[in-house]
This record gives C-alpha cells, structure tokens and sequence, in this order.
C-alpha cells in the first residue's frame, strides 16, 4: 500500500513560515488533524527557515503530531537537528533530506542505532552532491546503489531506506516526468525491497492548476512502484487517483479502501460536507 505524508507544514510557504515564527501551536494542530483525518499517515515538518527557532518548534510540533496519532517525516539542512530528532520522538520517525556524504551519515547512523524500538527511516536524495540537475536513470541508479550499500553495511534495513529521485518542475525540462517515472523503474526492478518517496507536487511547480498535473501524475508514479507519497492530503482529486489506482492495479485487498472511500463521500454529502 501506499503511505500518505501530508506536508501542509513547509516553512517555504509564506503563511506557514508567520504562524511558525509566532509560534502558533493551535495552527499547527489544525492543520495536523485535518491532514490526518484525509489520510495522511506522517505529517512533513520542514521549518528550515526559522533557522535558531528550528528547533524549539519542532520539538513542540513532534508532539502535537504524535499526540494525534500520527507519525512525524522531518527535512532540515542541519544534520544536528535530525540526530536531536531521533533523540526525541517517541514513535517511528523519517528523516531527511541527506544527500551521500559519509561523515553526515555516520553522525546519524550513531543515534539511529540507540532506538528504544523505534524504527528511524531515512531520505536518502539521489543525486550528485551539489549538482542541481537530474542525472539519468543509469546514473542515478548508481547513485543509489553506493548509498544503499553503504546503509546496510551500516546495519540499516532495506525497507527504512526512503530513495527520492529528486522530482524538478516541468517548467524546467518538459522531460522531469518521464525521467522521474524511468528512475523509479528502475530503483524497484533493482531494490525492491527499497523505499521510495516522492513530493509530487514538485513537477507542476510554477503551472496554473497543479492539481491536474499532480492528480494524473501520482497514478503513473505509484504504478512505477512509488511507496509514500508527500502531498497536501486535503486535495481531494490526488487522494481519489491513489484510491482508485491501488484499486485498479489489484493492490486494493477486496476493494476495502475504495469501499470504505465511497461510503464515505456518501455520507459527507448526505450531511452537505
């Protein structure tokens, strides 16, 4: 099945950056229940550009989400700010985004060992350090190959290593889609017990109605073998294609979620939601 990472928590957007720098926690709660409540299984935390405020506030929003009953994904530029993560969430934790560099590593590899039974996933971002441009599927297969190596010699299980294929906007290269899809073809024929997560909205960045693009993108992407998926949960037409998609290439065991959905949708509309 598909794991749903809600990311309506992204300092990059300017109206999540104010309620972040004031500290609203009651914002953040809504925005956590309501992301839970579409499906979202882990709720993205990146509050990059609060920069010395980083992590008092995540460690506030940890718990809130965790409060909820949900699961947190956190993205900082700072590996120190990752291992204090792992060191104080109470439930399984995905970190990110780390490129391939193996001091970076070892830091969180250190921790990540020191669990308390907690299963620590990792982001691992497939390209070439400091090259902004997406490499080919080969090479980013290759890419791919050292980190994994790397990570299981390590003692990290395949399935707690996340891939990211590095989704850039179509505006960019009319060709990012296609390349992405052929990457991550290529990860699950090679790794397939390997992870892989995408932000699925990337590919539409700067183009009217990203909706469209995401919600059509998304059912090619899973089919590709996508695992999680980080989107805004409250999107109703992507949530629809993951639904009827799982349930269209038999990954939907006895069309329980489709079901499930569709009763759903019935009752919102019985009570005029």
């Amino acid at each position: 099945m598909i794991t749903i990472v809600g990311n309506a928590l992204n300092s990059n957007n300017k109206k999540v950056l104010d309620k972040m720098n004031k500290m609203d926690f009651e914002y953040v709660k809504k925005e956590v229940l309501a992301q839970i409540a579409d499906g979202a299984e882990f709720i993205e935390l990146n509050a990059n550009s609060l920069m010395e405020n980083e992590l008092p506030f995540l460690h506030k929003a940890i718990a809130i989400i965790e409060g909820s009953g949900a699961k947190a994904l956190v993205r900082s530029e700072s590996i120190e700010t990752l291992v204090e993560v792992i060191k104080i969430v109470k439930n399984d934790v995905v970190v990110g985004d780390i490129e391939f560099d193996k001091e970076k590593l070892d830091k969180l590899l250190e921790v990540a060992r020191v669990t308390n039974g907690k299963d620590i996933k990792v982001v691992a971002v497939v390209k070439e350090k400091g090259e902004d441009n997406n490499s080919s599927p080969e090479k980013s297969l290759l890419i791919a190959q050292m980190y994994i190596d790397y990570l299981l010699d390590n003692g990290m299980k395949r399935e707690n290593i996340l891939l990211d294929p590095v989704l850039r906007p179509l505006e960019e290269d009319l060709s990012n889609g296609k390349l992405f899809l052929n990457t991550l073809e290529l990860f699950k024929l090679d790794f397939p017990q390997v992870k892989t997560i995408a932000n699925l909205s990337a590919l539409s960045e700067g183009l009217p109605m990203r909706c469209l693009i995401s919600s059509h993108f998304v059912s090619l992407a899973i089919e590709k073998g996508l695992d999680y998926v980080v989107l805004d949960a409250l999107e109703k037409p992507i949530i629809e294609s993951i639904i009827t998609t799982l349930t269209i290439i038999g990954k939907d065991k006895n069309l329980q979620s489709y079901l499930t959905f569709c009763r759903n949708n019935r009752e919102a509309r019985r009570k005029g939601n």
